[in-house]
């Protein structure tokens, strides 16, 4: 279960960075309206995923500490 939760973790960690080039493309495809309008809603979309798995992956990976003790 360890090393599950380190995967997870390692794998939140390096999709925070993707995140952004995954949500915009869909974002522009699937959302009406003009180019400003869809690169804001990419935007914020892509601020908030990334937020999020950059906490939750640095949470797992951290939650013993930052180092031997």
């Amino acid at each position: 279960m360890e090393k599950f939760l380190n995967f997870i973790g390692g794998a939140c960690w390096l999709l925070s960075f993707i995140a952004p080039l995954i949500i915009l493309p869909v974002v522009w495809k699937l959302v009406d309206g003009n180019k400003v309008m869809r690169v804001i809603i990419g935007l914020i979309l892509s601020l908030v995923f990334w937020w999020f798995l950059y906490t939750v992956g640095l949470e797992i990976l951290f939650r013993h500490g930052m180092g031997p003790g």
